[in-house]
């Protein structure tokens, strides 16, 4: 979920097929769906204009085939322009909430913050209420 400093707001996210783009708004890409964990990589998100995001929210969903993240051994890292890599685990799961709310990151001008929230919610809504991006919520599915 993001924000940009002039206030539009969207989702990046596979469900609803939207990857977002390298070249055009909202600069920010996902480059897959691993839904199986097999990709050697796992999947990557990438922002190409951190100046005009005010706030994203990274997170992590749990589908079927899996209890926990824990199970799963959840964990990403984020790669900063000054060669810095941070890396973040998710190993705090909280039962029956198979959405994760992992980290912020929110720009300050010159600086961007990378915060790690590990909170967990029943669903993207839910998320969506604590973090207060306003969005209207449908149901959907990966089918």
């Amino acid at each position: 979920m993001y924000e940009t400093v002039g206030g539009l707001k969207g989702v990046i996210q596979p469900l609803g097929k939207n990857f977002g783009s390298k070249d055009a708004f909202p600069y920010i890409w996902l480059d897959k769906d691993d839904r199986t964990g097999a990709a050697q990589d796992g999947e990557n998100m990438t922002v190409y204009r951190p100046e005009i995001i005010k706030r994203i929210m990274f997170f992590a969903m749990i589908y079927e085939g899996a209890k926990d993240f824990q199970s799963v051994g959840g964990r990403m890292s984020f790669n900063v322009s000054n060669g810095e890599r941070v890396f973040l685990e998710l190993n705090t799961p909280c039962a029956n909430r198979s959405f994760c709310a992992a980290a912020t990151i929110t720009n300050h001008g010159s600086t961007v913050k990378i915060t790690k929230e590990e909170k967990y919610f029943t669903n993207h809504q839910a998320a969506d209420r604590h973090y207060r991006f306003g969005f209207n919520w449908v149901f959907g599915s990966k089918g």
